[in-house]
C-alpha cells in the first residue's frame, strides 16, 4: 500500500491531475442534493476534487477529512480552514451535522 504522507506532493500529477479531478467532481455533483448546505468529503486526499465541489456549490459549506497528514496538509492549502485530519471510522463530528457526504477515492482502498 502507498505511504500517502510521502506521496501527497506528487499524488495528483501521477493520478490524472486536474482533468481527472474535473471528471470526478462533475460525476459526484449530480448526486448531491441541490439543497445541501453542509457537505463532508471523506478521504478527501489532496482536496483536488473537494475544491471543485466547493467551487461548484458556493452556498454549500464543504468540509474535507483525510486520515493522513500529508494529504490533509495539501488539501488545507486548497480549502483553508475546511479540512480536518480524521479517520473515517471515527469522525470528529456529531450526528446530523452534514446534509450529504461524499467519498470519491476511498472505497477501493478498504479491505473486506
Amino acid at each position: 500500500m502507498l505511504d500517502y504522507d510521502k506521496e501527497a506532493d506528487a499524488y495528483d500529477a501521477t493520478r490524472g491531475g486536474e482533468p481527472r479531478a474535473a471528471a470526478a467532481a462533475d460525476a459526484v455533483l449530480g448526486l448531491i442534493p441541490p439543497d445541501t448546505r453542509r457537505l463532508l468529503d471523506v478521504a478527501c486526499g489532496t482536496g483536488i476534487v473537494t475544491r471543485r465541489l466547493a467551487a461548484a456549490r458556493p452556498a454549500t459549506r464543504v468540509t474535507g477529512a483525510d486520515l493522513t497528514y500529508g494529504m490533509a496538509r495539501t488539501a488545507a492549502v486548497r480549502l483553508p480552514g475546511a479540512v480536518v485530519l480524521a479517520d473515517s471510522r471515527a469522525l470528529p463530528f456529531p450526528d446530523g451535522v452534514f446534509d450529504a457526504v461524499t467519498s470519491v477515492w476511498l472505497l477501493h482502498l478498504l479491505d473486506r
